[in-house]
Parts: C-alpha cells; sequence; structure tokens
C-alpha cells in the first residue's frame, strides 16, 4: 500500500501526509508552515508571518499588540507599553520612546527623531525642486556636532535640518528643505558644511551604513497628473532597462 501524500499548496511539492498541517484553509508542509507562520508570543496562536506586528525575536498578533505593545517613536524598537516613556513636542502628541531614546532626547531639538517632517520652505526658483538627505556616520549622534553643522547650513535662512536614523552607527542625517539645484550650487553652503562634517570625524562616502537620497518635487514631471505620471513611468523604464550600470554607479549591492 502506498504511503498517503499531499502536495503544499505554498511551495507545490508532494510530500508524506506526517509533514501536513493545515492552515488558514491551507494545506502546509513542515518547511512553509516554519518558513511562512508564526506563534503570537502572548496568547500561542499561530498567524502568517507577513501579518507579524511585533518584531522577528517578538512575534505578534495585532490583538495583542494593540494590548500590551507599542514601539519606540525614534529608533523603532518594539516595548511593552509599561515600558514606554512618553514626550510631547509642538509638532506631535504625547509619543512613544524607548529607555535609551528617552535619555538622549536633545531638548534644544538640534536633533529630531527619525519621524520629523517640519512644513516645507522652498528655496529658489520652481518648479523644479530637489530635497537632499545626507547620511553621515562615525562621529556619533551628538548635539554639539548638530548644532556646529546646522549653524554652517542655516546661515542665510531655514535650510537644513537634522533627523536621528536607525540605520547608521553613530552618526546623523542632513536634511534640506526644497531647493532649486540653481540654490544648491550656488547658494546652499555644502563645501563648507562637508568641510566641518569630516573635521568633526564623520564619513559618508566611504562607509557601509551611509546612503545619499535626492527627492524630486512631482511638478517637475508635468504640470498636470497625467503628464507627470507618464514622466515618472519613463523614469522608472530607464532604471530597469539600465539596472545594472546604475547599480556600478551608485557602488552598492543588488542586496543593499
Amino acid at each position: 500500500m502506498s504511503e498517503r501524500t499531499f502536495v503544499c499548496d505554498i511551495c507545490g511539492r508532494e510530500r508524506p501526509w506526517d509533514e501536513h498541517t493545515e492552515f488558514d484553509g491551507q494545506d502546509l508542509c513542515a518547511d512553509c508552515l516554519e518558513t511562512h507562520t508564526v506563534r503570537c508570543h502572548e496568547c500561542r496562536e499561530r498567524l502568517w508571518t507577513d501579518e507579524n506586528a511585533g518584531s522577528r525575536d517578538t512575534p505578534l498578533c495585532q490583538d495583542c499588540y494593540d494590548d500590551n505593545y507599542t514601539h519606540c517613536c525614534r529608533c523603532g524598537h518594539l516595548l511593552r507599553e509599561n515600558e514606554a516613556y512618553y514626550e510631547s513636542s509642538d509638532e506631535y502628541d504625547e509619543r512613544p520612546y524607548c529607555t535609551n531614546c528617552y535619555y538622549a532626547l536633545d531638548k534644544d531639538q538640534s536633533i529630531h527623531d527619525y519621524y520629523y517632517k517640519p512644513e516645507a520652505v522652498f528655496h529658489g526658483k520652481g518648479p523644479r525642486f530637489f530635497g537632499v538627505e545626507l547620511e553621515i556616520d562615525g562621529a556619533g549622534e551628538r548635539a554639539a556636532n548638530a548644532l556646529a553643522l546646522l549653524n554652517i547650513a542655516n546661515r542665510d535662512g531655514d535650510c537644513a535640518y537634522i533627523k536621528h536614523d536607525g540605520s547608521l552607527n553613530e552618526g546623523l542625517e542632513i536634511v534640506t528643505h526644497p531647493m532649486s539645484l540653481e540654490y544648491h550650487r550656488n547658494k546652499m553652503p555644502w563645501a563648507e558644511l562637508c568641510r566641518k562634517a569630516a573635521s568633526l570625524g564623520y564619513l559618508s562616502h566611504r562607509t557601509t551604513t551611509c546612503g545619499l537620497h535626492v527627492h524630486v518635487s512631482r511638478k517637475a514631471f508635468g504640470s498636470a497628473e497625467q503628464e507627470q505620471d507618464a514622466a515618472i513611468a519613463r523614469v522608472l523604464y530607464f532604471f530597469e532597462k539600465h539596472w545594472e550600470e546604475l547599480l556600478k554607479f551608485s557602488r552598492r549591492t543588488p542586496t543593499s
């Protein structure tokens, strides 16, 4: 008599019946059950991995997360509600912080949290504006360093601000308000700002953490939404067609 088997609904392989588990109306093999589902750390109910409201180390169903947990608004660390510190500001109602981030809060707001987004201040002539995010690393998330950089960047107006970025080891993220290319090249003190950052011990060019991101205003692609969408589609096509060349230009790996 042949051994009873089944076909896994995820991987499509035929497997012995003793590896069978039915979950959420699907027949799963042991490997796919392990890969694609987890058990809630609190109630022990099984759920799909992509429905995990907690973390990799502490998986949670949505109900248990809502009842007992939150995330630090600064570093994103999962923590219990009874372990969270709350701080309010002019921009936000009370927001949760982990212990480390709460005691690292800079009361003069020289370093904002990752989700900080002030009202945009436009510099130069539009409609094509560029907002730059420059990550620098290696010399610490220090308020004194941030203030030294902001004193240069904002010498002639409200041009930039600095945020915490959890992807950096010991660094900062410098973010500009929207500026025209002419303003970036001729009025924004980029050269002096970068020299100061380097003198403080920061690196950006030769690190494993830093990125340089440039945001472009949507109106740069046309006055009407249909015209903008068509231009953006051409940009996406250009990236897809020249992916290998752009990957080399970015000096990143396919996974990063």
